[in-house]
């Protein structure tokens, strides 16, 4: 099976993707900078990959390369 890259995040997959904690996820994605939810579920808010990704990039753009779902 390859390798797939994600295209969705919730809040969990944020908490992996940053390294931080929840509490740290709920700071960071109630900042006015911090991408907008893609859709709001009842298992909660996700955001699109690419949103995030570029959020990061100007961010904190030292963990691009800690990407685990990027492709090679």
């Amino acid at each position: 099976m390859g390798h797939r890259r994600r295209r969705l995040y919730g809040a969990q997959e944020l908490r992996e993707r940053l390294g931080v904690s929840r509490t740290r996820v709920l700071q960071l994605v109630a900042r006015p900078d911090f991408p907008a939810p893609y859709e709001r579920l009842t298992g909660g808010a996700i955001w699109l990959t690419e949103d995030v990704e570029r959020w990061i990039a100007e961010h904190q753009p030292w963990k691009l390369d800690e990407n685990p779902d990027e492709e090679p």
